[in-house]
């Protein structure tokens, strides 16, 4: 496996412009949607700070093959975080402070194994310093297109009472002639001091999802428009859950092509027992995304879990199973679980082929992710020999 290396910028567009806008992508996009499910495991190895990416197949029957490697780069300890899988792409980036700006961000195709390296932004304001960023990749179906967005909390120097804070908004489109960042000023239709983002947004329906942390409703962003609007929590949702569990990003997923809510714990601790106990998830499905109708559902496990072991729900598969994972992966054996919505039965398997390393109870796992192949375009695209220093390829793109 190698990177996807460009001998020129104008060869790097031609390729992004071809991945994601050509017909012909779509068409072979399509016709692999029924391809066989895989997942996606990556972990971290500490003592050569890698990180690794699996591949792992889910074959008929709800069984798993064994982990393949994809590929290997050399990361900061906190290694890099994922999107979702968006029309044949993931996206890889730094995350959480101090390495904002640490290494490129890679846009990447599980199945070709192709990796293209997108050239960070740069602060613009050295007035200001720099205390939050967070990474967000969307998809436009309507003119078949990807975007990254970042967002920037800066506070103004020096400090001041009440503290001078502000949200930078830069998007950057994959295939445009340009390629290059663009800085936008969205109205926001909320208090940007209270925002809250783990980094992780749901993208559906054409626009980025995420969750407020003291408001009543989720904040969307239209990908297309480049504007905000916010989709009402369900009636009554955010009164029975607790105030922590309000601000976890991994509370919002897609589920069969719906956003859904996750509940597993209670707004106290009488409660969060009671559901712990009775071994109970609830969901809160926007089965009407224009109207805003949601229908609550509630899951009860085979089993009771402890904090580490609860399993969350991280999508569906094409045949419609609910997948699952270990709430906190770095505590957990490497298993996921599946569950039938419609006939209510479930299958836990263990993540068979991960190196020893992996599984032998080390904070090692990082993310479990699930995508349908796409095989995408490679036409001008040079595959150089297999290199894996993020870094290295963060101070090339930087110069070019």
């Amino acid at each position: 496996m190698s990177l996807v290396r460009f001998r020129s910028a104008g060869q790097y567009v031609r390729y992004c412009h071809s991945l994601t806008r050509c017909r012909s992508f779509s068409r072979r996009h399509l016709s692999t949607s029924t391809a066989e499910p895989h997942l996606l495991v990556s972990a971290y190895k500490v003592d050569s700070s890698e990180q690794h990416f699996f591949s792992v197949p889910v074959l008929p029957e709800l069984c798993l093959g064994p982990a393949t490697s994809l590929l290997t780069l050399k990361t900061e300890p906190m290694g890099l975080a994922s999107s979702q899988y968006l029309n044949g792409l993931f996206c890889f980036h730094h995350a959480d402070y101090p390495y904002y700006f640490a290494g490129p961000i890679l846009a990447y195709n599980p199945t070709t194994q192709e990796t293209i390296n997108i050239p960070l932004d740069r602060p613009r304001n050295d007035a200001a310093e720099t205390w939050n960023i967070t990474t967000h990749f969307g998809f436009d179906p309507s003119t078949n297109s990807h975007k990254v967005l970042r967002i920037r909390w800066t506070e103004a120097l020096p400090e001041s009472i009440p503290r001078a804070l502000k949200m930078e908004f830069n998007i950057l489109t994959l295939g445009k002639e340009t390629m290059s960042w663009r800085e936008i000023d969205p109205v926001v239709p909320f208090d940007y001091v209270k925002y809250a983002s783990g980094g992780r947004s749901v993208c559906l329906n054409g626009a980025l999802h995420w969750i407020h942390r003291y408001g009543d409703s989720i904040v969307a962003f239209d990908v297309r428009d480049e504007k905000f609007r916010l989709i009402p929590y369900p009636e009554g949702y955010t009164e029975g859950v607790n105030a922590s569990e309000l601000v976890r990003p991994e509370r919002l997923v897609e589920i069969g092509g719906c956003l859904a809510l996750i509940v597993s714990e209670g707004k106290n601790a009488l409660e969060t027992k009671y559901l712990v106990e009775e071994q109970m998830l609830e969901l809160w499905v926007l089965k009407d995304y224009h109207n805003h109708v949601w229908v609550k559902e509630i899951i009860r496990l085979p089993f009771r879990w402890d904090d580490s072991g609860r399993p969350f729900p991280i999508g569906t598969l094409p045949t419609g199973e609910l997948l699952m994972k270990p709430f906190c992966l770095y505590k957990s054996p490497a298993w996921v679980l599946f569950y039938h919505r419609e006939e209510k039965y479930f299958k836990k398997i263990d993540i068979p082929g991960l190196p020893e390393w992996v599984t032998s109870g080390c904070p090692t796992l990082k993310f479990v992710h699930c995508y349908v192949g796409s095989a995408g375009l490679t036409n001008g695209v040079s595959n150089e020999p297999p290199h894996g220093d993020l870094n290295e390829d963060s101070k090339e793109n930087g110069s070019s």
